[in-house]
């Protein structure tokens, strides 16, 4: 009997893994990987778009064109300082680390800083006093050398002076028409720098009695009268890299306006750069302890993970069922069957599948770790060490094999079951839908419940068939109790068992009969012992 099973999983691994679909699987993965991880980087540093637009004060004085400028110009400049500060924390030699991030009593605090801690005055000195090389000159005595420099993402919006032409025109009452040879390219602008003609994306056009309104107002909710309003102009819709940043700097300056205004000292502009002294702490260390980064993605990684675990299942399971139709098809598991019985057959496929499964599985985890750890980029190299860091210490990587192979064997006696009354590819596609349905509903309820991982709910879910496997997958780094664990391996084994058992008696005559039979002449197949 064993020496059979042996024979048949050796026959199911070696014929899968010598296939052309299962070999081209095994290398799209992690070229798939490295394509979502670094062609929209990629991407976004060689084929973005400058976009140009252009400032149009109408108020007395101008009061807000300048201050709208610069504060565009101060978006750019926290984006390279927050690089800079990551290149610094994924470079900088390890006596200047700490579990945290770098260490406060051996670095600036500049180099300490996150996107939302720069604040105008650290813009400003990076604008002012040479940008990239100023910036460097303070991270790199921390940097160990050798390092690839640092790589900033290209500045999309571009300020362009107002052409003579738009800025003599009447603007107040129906800009549209004024504004329209140059929004859809009829007139071009100058660009210093560059020969070619140039095209404005958009125009802000403050017009003249524009003021800052309360919260609450029609003003404030984008209702405002012609006359008083900040109207941004485009050719349709504006583009992604603008929707957001050019009304987000438009409010900064009308916020800091009405401010001053109101306190009647520019100087109560550094108050909105105060900040609460938080510090985020973690009640299990005896005295507590930071939360750092790598805690939030051990919080994280188990839930998208159970989610991955879903995603390798359906492929496999289409493999399987795929592999059965064509053995059926072309009668190969007629001569299997004369050598075996059906039930070592059964076994045996399940055992073959398993280790093919388990191949592609470790193989992608392989490569994914591998693409991670040699990514470029100072963003990819700081989440490779805090990705290495989390599975040096959290039980990540063994909970997913197990829980892997629990899933598979779920689903695999069903699957390899209903690819036994399969023919062709169509019968395939149509036996296999309810099965597919019941998977895609798995990591909806899954990641909905498992932000709370020891709640009521989640514990539910891991004690639940086909639920389990998954529900603890993303529990992993949250510590359940060892009633769960044990409690939910053992449920989900005899889940298993029962399946096995009543595929067992349905797979006996299905591979040696024709055509597609009702749940009814299953359910009577398993109660008749096949």
């Amino acid at each position: 009997m064993i020496r059979g099973i042996s024979l048949v999983a050796r026959h199911e691994f070696v014929e899968t893994v010598r296939t052309k679909s299962f070999l081209i699987s095994l290398v799209l993965i992690p070229l798939l990987m490295s394509a979502g991880m670094f062609v929209p980087q990629w991407l976004s540093s060689h084929t973005s778009v400058t976009r140009n637009v252009a400032i149009v004060d109408l108020t007395e004085e101008a009061r807000y064109g300048d201050m709208l400028a610069q504060e565009i110009k101060r978006d750019y400049a926290r984006n390279a300082l927050t690089e800079i500060t990551s290149y610094a924390r994924a470079y900088a030699f390890p006596e200047f680390k700490t579990d945290q991030g770098l260490d406060p009593e051996k670095v600036p605090p500049l180099l300490l800083k996150r996107r939302s801690d720069f604040t105008d005055a650290d813009a400003d000195a990076f604008l002012n006093n040479g940008g990239l090389v100023w910036a460097m000159s303070i991270a790199a005595p921390f940097v160990k050398p050798g390092s690839p420099p640092p790589v900033l993402e290209p500045e999309t919006l571009r300020l362009v002076d107002v052409p003579d032409d738009l800025a003599k025109a009447d603007l107040r009452g129906a800009p549209a028409d004024h504004l329209r040879p140059w929004l859809i390219g009829e007139q071009s602008v100058t660009v210093p720098g560059s020969d070619k003609p140039e095209t404005l994306t958009a125009v802000v056009l403050i017009q003249p009695d524009a003021a800052p309104a309360q919260p609450g107002s029609l003003s404030a909710l984008g209702y405002a009268e012609p006359g008083q309003s900040v109207q941004i102009w485009s050719n349709g819709a504006l583009p992604e890299s603008l929707v957001m940043r050019l009304p987000r700097a438009v409010d900064t300056v009308f916020q800091k306006t009405a401010l001053v205004a109101y306190a009647g000292d520019p100087e109560v502009l550094e108050r909105m750069d105060y900040r609460a002294p938080i510090r985020e702490l973690d009640i299990s260390a005896k005295d507590g302890r930071e939360l750092t980064a790598a805690d939030m993605i051990a919080r994280i990684l188990p839930r998208a993970l159970s989610v991955v675990l879903i995603y390798f299942l359906y492929i496999n399971m289409f493999m399987l069922m795929n592999n059965t139709m064509e053995e059926k098809s072309s009668r190969i598991i007629e001569v299997l069957v004369s050598s075996v019985t059906p039930n070592q057959l059964l076994i045996g496929k399940l055992l073959g599948s398993s280790l093919v499964a388990l191949t592609m599985f470790a193989f992608s985890v392989g490569m994914f770790l591998a693409v991670i750890m040699l990514a470029g980029g100072s963003n990819f190299v700081e989440f490779a060490g805090i990705l290495l860091d989390v599975f040096s210490k959290q039980p990540i990587l063994p909970a997913l094999f197990v829980y892997f192979v629990l899933g598979y064997f779920l689903f695999a006696g069903i699957f390899l079951t209903l690819g036994a009354f399969c023919e062709t590819s169509r019968d395939v596609q149509n036996m296999s839908t309810p099965m597919v349905l019941v998977m895609m509903v798995v990591p909806f309820v899954v990641w909905a419940v498992a932000d709370d991982p020891n709640g009521s709910g989640a514990q539910l879910l891991s004690w639940m068939p086909f639920f389990g496997p998954f529900m603890m997958m993303a529990r992993a780094t949250s510590e359940p109790p060892m009633l769960d664990i044990v409690g939910s391996v053992l449920v989900q084994l005899l889940t298993i068992a029962v399946l096995l058992w009543a595929s067992g008696k349905i797979f006996r005559i299905a591979v040696l009969s024709s055509g597609k039979p009702k749940f009814g002449q299953l359910i009577k197949l398993v109660r008749q012992g096949g």
